[in-house]
């Protein structure tokens, strides 16, 4: 699930941990929206996670490629399973991802409004049908709004409202999230973070039962930490390390996770980026 949006006015930070990279373009960025752009990214993490489910324990590689003009994004995001994931994928593509997003033209007290579309798609999780449909994982759309605050120096904070539109009727999930950036030099940033997420019944019950239906209420779910040091290589070219720290919300998200058969119940995890803007 993913990772399909990424802001990409600082697309090495929010792209490098787990819990939701978003595909939004022009968040406070200056440039010429008439001209197109373009991102590819490769990243090397020590575990996959996605929103406090830890996928995969063990290293995976996650590429994407990201286009935006006139405020439209279009992004597409893979991840390759090195180790074994909870599935028994491995040394396979295990996910696929495409999201759209269109960046609002609007100007309140400097904040961005964007909206999009993701789908998930899993070609190697689980089994398979007679017809080739895989059986352990099925695919999904979501639907998105995000807000984010740009009038502070120091910080930046913001708000995403997922809505599944496909598989998890009526299930919704929510992220806030606050980072800090900090310009070490004219090559050289690094930033802090926090984000917390949010589900609604409907989507506790799906994503932390063994069966896909539970008694869970809407409740804060996952705590996220993450920190990241980047580095300009040359115009256009960036290298960035993250660490991530991720812990669950209390017992019935700790218990949630062995019934689903996440592979942990909180994890700390290292992720390097190469990301080229062209």
């Amino acid at each position: 699930m993913k990772k399909a949006v990424v802001l990409a006015s600082y697309l090495v930070v929010g792209s490098v941990f787990g819990q939701d990279d978003v595909v939004i373009v022009d968040q406070g960025t200056v440039y010429d929206k008439t001209m197109t752009q373009a991102t590819l990214e490769v990243a090397l993490a020590s575990a996959y996670v996605w929103r406090g489910q830890v996928i995969n324990n063990d290293p995976v590689i996650q590429p994407q490629i990201t286009l935006s003009q006139y405020g439209f994004s279009a992004n597409i995001w893979a991840n390759y399973d090195i180790g074994q994931n909870m599935t028994g994928v491995q040394y396979d593509a295990s996910e696929f991802d495409f999201a759209l997003a269109y960046s609002l033209p609007i100007d309140v007290n400097q904040m961005a409004f964007d909206i999009g579309l993701i789908n998930y798609n899993f070609p190697a999780n689980g089994s398979y049908d007679s017809s080739g449909k895989t059986e352990g994982v099925e695919s999904t759309t979501e639907a998105f709004i995000s807000a984010t605050v740009l009038s502070f120096e120091s910080f930046v904070p913001s708000l995403t409202f997922y809505g599944d539109i496909h598989n998890v009727n009526q299930g919704a999930y929510a992220v806030f999230d606050i980072y800090f950036p900090y310009e070490v030099s004219q090559f050289v940033d690094i930033s802090t973070g926090y984000s917390a997420g949010w589900g609604n019944t409907k989507y506790n019950d799906h994503y932390w039962t063994a069966t896909g239906s539970g008694d869970f209420d809407g409740d804060w779910s996952d705590h996220n930490f993450y920190f990241t040091a980047s580095y300009e290589v040359y115009e256009g070219l960036t290298a960035a390390t993250t660490l991530n720290y991720v812990v669950l919300n209390g017992d019935s998200f700790r218990n949630g996770a062995m019934a689903a058969g996440y592979e942990n119940d909180e994890k700390a995890w290292l992720s390097f980026n190469l990301a080229y803007d062209f």
